[in-house]
């Protein structure tokens, strides 16, 4: 393993301890040393809590901390940081503990030289990283896997918020929609539910997003943000921030289209604004947010590159979910053309005899009335003729409105039956209420006064229907009910047109 540069913290009592283990740690040329000494376990929390570290060097025997307490105490504080234990206490059982409970290494004090002592530095450092990955690899498949479980975009997100909240520990996660031509807005969010501040109104308004939105306009946008502290940031106003519950922030981009590798350098978006660029076709759909409310937070480095990684395959599924509601939409509207009419808009002849079927099979169960009205437009070819096609599938138009208008009930179905014929399924209605909904047609057509000049039984646009009803058995078919409306349709044609005849 190639290190060239170890920032060290040592957590040592004993300054004569402390110092050999600075002289033995400089006699060795293979990198530049920073060496941290603290002489307490609750000292190294403060400093643990500012700054991060290459590997900690841990004596078991200090003032405010004994043994396997001082190990897990700075392990929670720096849990992806290399311990090396460093203690007098020459005992193999307590080393398989210590290692257990997750120390890299166990040395005891005068039995090493400077060689040793870096090998096991090195070594600690290789095995903590090569942890750190296999937990990162499993953790990333166990949140990918949530996330995939559903097309759902909501589901998605809402899976997506829960388990980076989960993963960094903090307050609030939220994903902002800010795809252009939008004012923004929160599509979802989870906040840690035992924090006093979730019993708040709390806001991320535009005027606080903008502060965080990069212009995916401009080819030089920084790209991504990580505050610690607002209060430390004077481009930032922390009075307004720490109004809407915002102390530490940290926000990702979500792309349309993610086609860049990111390279996370902490704060150089408020120094340097070439740090990542995008390519031309990415779009900025939105941002992963996450923040404390009240309290600093340091980001780390390798939490960042993991979301990274992250809101690179949620933006994948973003677009997966974004396709599947196409596709289901696609397939909506081709199951609509293959019922609907093409120049009417209403049912086909295909969904008329499904839907007739289906009323059947019901009403034969609840021994209930069906009613069936089929229309025809008198005289509807000298119409074509005279007034031309186009004219005519105006005609069918309005007629098929008004047929509309007449069946109110979402039960009810109009549906064009063939040419200038048109069909109407009244479920659960007896003879009486089918004639007044044709004599109702009948009224709203002659209110119309559609110009006829070539009819023979008036000037105007005119129907004649006919009427069959009837309670549907298991031992017949619809096409009884079919025929006998159609019978009474011929008698209202062969009786003179434009009437109502009840077969």
């Amino acid at each position: 393993m190639n290190i060239t540069n170890l920032k060290i913290l040592l957590i040592e009592d004993d300054i004569a301890d402390a110092d050999w283990i600075r002289e033995i740690l400089g006699e060795e040329n293979f990198f530049e040393l920073q060496l941290k000494h603290v002489k307490r376990v609750r000292e190294a929390l403060e400093v643990l809590s500012q700054d991060s570290f290459d590997v900690i060097l841990l004596d078991l025997s200090l003032p405010d901390s004994q043994g396997i307490e001082s190990l897990a105490q700075v392990k929670q504080k720096a849990p992806e940081s290399p311990i090396v234990v460093l203690t007098a206490l020459n005992d193999q059982n307590i080393a398989i503990q210590l290692v257990r409970e997750g120390a890299q290494d166990y040395l005891v004090k005068g039995r090493f030289e400077g060689e040793l002592l870096v090998r096991s530095i090195c070594y600690a450092i290789e095995r903590q990283h090569t942890e750190v990955t296999l937990r990162q690899q499993a953790l990333m498949k166990k949140m990918l896997d949530r996330i995939r479980q559903s097309l759902n975009l909501t589901d998605i997100l809402s899976s997506t918020v829960a388990e980076v909240r989960q993963f960094l520990k903090t307050d609030r996660v939220l994903i902002y929609r800010c795809e252009s031509g939008s004012s923004g807005e929160i599509i979802t969010e989870s906040i840690e539910p035992n924090n006093s501040a979730q019993s708040c109104e709390i806001q991320f308004i535009p005027d606080i997003a903008n502060l965080f939105i990069p212009d995916s306009n401009l080819p030089d946008s920084s790209y991504f943000k990580a505050i610690e502290d607002v209060v430390s940031v004077p481009q930032l106003d922390p009075y307004t921030l720490a109004e809407h519950q915002i102390r530490s922030i940290l926000t990702l981009p979500i792309w349309r289209n993610p086609s860049i590798n990111y390279r996370y350098e902490p704060l150089a978006w408020l120094n340097d604004p070439n740090t990542t660029k995008k390519q031309n076709n990415d779009q900025l759909w939105g941002m992963l947010v996450a923040h404390n409310f009240t309290t600093p937070r340091k980001w780390l480095d390798w939490e960042i590159e993991f979301l990274q990684q992250l809101t690179t395959q949620v933006t994948i599924a973003i677009q997966q979910s974004e396709l599947y509601l196409q596709l289901q939409d696609a397939n909506r509207q081709l199951e609509r053309l293959a019922i609907s009419d093409g120049l009417t808009g209403i049912a086909n002849r295909r969904y008329f005899d499904q839907v007739l079927k289906n009323e059947w099979q019901r009403l034969a169960r609840e021994k209930k009335s069906l009613s069936l009205i089929l229309c025809d437009i008198d005289y509807f070819k000298l119409y074509n003729d005279t007034y031309g096609h186009p004219a005519g599938d105006a005609c069918l138009r309005t007629v098929t409105k008004t047929l509309q208008e007449s069946t109110r009930r979402p039960a009810d179905l109009v549906a064009r039956y063939g040419g200038e014929e048109f069909a109407i399924i009244l479920p659960d209605t007896n003879a009486d209420g089918a004639l007044f909904i044709a004599n109702k047609i009948r009224q709203q057509l002659e209110k119309l006064k559609l110009p006829h000049g070539k009819s023979l039984v008036s000037d105007y646009i005119t129907l004649s229907m006919g009427i069959a009803t009837q309670i549907p058995h298991w031992d017949s078919t619809p096409a009884v009910l079919v025929d006998r409306a159609d019978n009474a349709l011929y008698q209202a044609k062969q009786q003179g047109r434009n009437q109502v005849v009840q077969g």
